[in-house]
């Protein structure tokens, strides 16, 4: 419900106001600290696993220096475990909605524009590996066939670049900020895992503009 509502939003602002858009495709990867696992005797921590990204988004210019973005991307997020030089996996993946407002520093007739970027949405965490009675690692934590859905705040920011009059070339990173996931990756009994999690995903992006 929040993702339409999200969309909703963004859609009413492109009816009312007769500014530039752009939709564009994204492609890039991510990257995510994990978090030690509290009450292990060594230093075991939990997260995911380095994979790619990609997307689509929708943008519109609503003010000299403002502007209004949706995006969705896919994210190929395996689970792990690790401890010294054993790491435990299991599949898994994320899909991400998010809207920002961008604050460009040159207004949007420059070809080159820099921006900053805040916003906020939903991520859903999903475990999509085959479950196992043991697992290597399983007493700091289990990775779990299931799927768990987080608030999400955004920031971040990139460069846009035009390429001729309906073409725009674009990098940025996005650190997509949420509670970490404790159903999808579950402590042990005696662990605890607790936290905010850091994922820093950047983007090369083509975008159409209409």
């Amino acid at each position: 419900m929040y993702a339409i509502r999200l969309v909703g939003v963004f859609l009413a602002l492109c009816v009312a106001q007769a500014q530039q858009r752009e939709i564009g495709i994204l492609a890039g990867g991510g990257w995510a600290a994990g978090l030690p696992v509290q009450g292990a005797p060594a230093a075991a921590s939990a997260g995911f696993q380095t994979a790619a990204a990609g997307g689509v988004l929708l943008s519109q210019d609503l003010y000299r220096h403002w502007s209004g973005e949706i995006r969705y991307l896919f994210e190929q997020r395996n689970l792990r475990i690790s401890l010294g030089g054993t790491t435990a996996a299991f599949a898994g993946q994320a899909h991400v909605l998010h809207y920002d407002l961008i604050f460009h520093t040159r207004p949007v007739q420059e070809r080159v524009r820099p921006y900053l970027a805040v916003g906020g949405g939903m991520k859903l965490f999903r475990g999509t590996g085959t479950e196992a009675a043991y697992q290597p690692l399983m007493e700091y934590a289990y990775l779990t066939k299931t799927q768990e859905l987080k608030p999400m705040l955004t920031v971040g920011g990139g460069v846009k670049v035009r390429l001729g009059r309906r073409m725009m070339l674009r990098f940025d990173v996005r650190d997509q900020i949420t509670r970490f996931p404790r159903k999808l990756i579950a402590p042990a009994p005696g662990m605890t895992l607790n936290g905010w999690l850091h994922d820093l995903v950047p983007v090369v992006g083509l975008g159409w503009l209409f």
